[in-house]
């Protein structure tokens, strides 16, 4: 298909991985700004998966990206070993290293919209001056002060570790935004996983059968899910994430089209004895 090679088809493909890139640097500067208010005695090693998750999992998976496009339609297969392959695997490992301690990374995340106890002192509001910070939502903190120390008027929650308070309606919001980042990353990791088996299997043998079909149809249902965190977080108020979350999407619809081509490519090559 030469919609899929076209020079405006490929433009706009890497006009999407850049524009992934500068979402990276920005889950980097947001985890960076989130780390004076969640951890103000310091942040040891063993916290910075969680403190930097996002960013963490944005530059690894950009980079895998970038290894399923060499893998997929810039390197030929007959040009796809030796040490080309051998740095391929390389590089792809140690991104799903990094994805899968990020994954993690999000699980423990979870406990810090969870961290949070009923604030039983005092009016809220006493705490000005004294470094406290009020929780906006996931990831963002603003010092506490006399303008938005209001909102806590109908609730409030506290963080003792971080000093930080959070309103009733911000921390419902706050869950929710959690338990999205760890649904979104399992799903990611579980669509990559097939995307790798296709590549290792060589899945073009089984082009056009029914379990081609089958897990073509589990793929798109996976899709599905994160199209629909899409809608959530941009419902939820979160629009950096829902843009990236979209800009992944599409990514992959490109991905995936290499796929197509490649199997394509090999099922003929296949039929026509010219490859085992």
């Amino acid at each position: 298909m030469l919609i899929r090679t076209g020079i405006a088809f490929q433009a706009f493909k890497y006009a999407i991985y850049a524009l992934l890139a500068i979402n990276t640097a920005a889950f980097f500067s947001e985890n960076f700004a989130s780390v004076s208010h969640t951890y103000k005695d310091g942040l040891q090693a063993s916290d910075i998966i969680v403190a930097y998750a996002d960013a963490i999992d944005a530059a690894a998976w950009l980079v895998l990206l970038l290894m399923l496009e060499l893998e997929t339609f810039v390197i030929p297969d007959e040009k796809l070993k030796g040490w080309t392959d051998r740095v391929i695997t390389t590089v792809s490992f140690a991104c799903w290293a990094l994805i899968l301690y990020s994954l993690y990374g999000y699980v423990a995340s979870l406990g810090e919209p969870y961290g949070y106890a009923p604030y039983a002192g005092g009016d809220p509001c006493g705490a000005v001056k004294s470094g406290a910070s009020l929780a906006l939502g996931l990831d963002d903190y603003a010092p506490l002060d006399a303008g938005n120390c209001k909102t806590l008027v109908d609730g409030a929650w506290v963080h003792q570790s971080h000093g930080a308070f959070i309103s009733d309606a911000t921390l419902g919001v706050m869950k929710r935004l959690a338990w999205t980042d760890v649904v979104n990353a399992a799903v990611w990791v579980l669509i990559v996983v097939i995307l790798e088996l296709e590549i290792y299997l060589k899945s073009s043998k089984l082009f056009g059968t029914r379990f081609f079909f089958a897990y073509k149809g589990f793929k798109v249902f996976l899709y599905a899910i994160l199209l629909v965190d899409v809608y959530y977080w941009w419902a939820l108020g979160d629009p950096l994430d829902a843009w990236d979350a979209f800009l992944w999407l599409v990514a992959f619809f490109f991905i995936e089209m290499n796929m197509l081509s490649w199997q394509e490519e090999t099922a003929k090559k296949r039929a026509a004895g010219q490859i085992a």
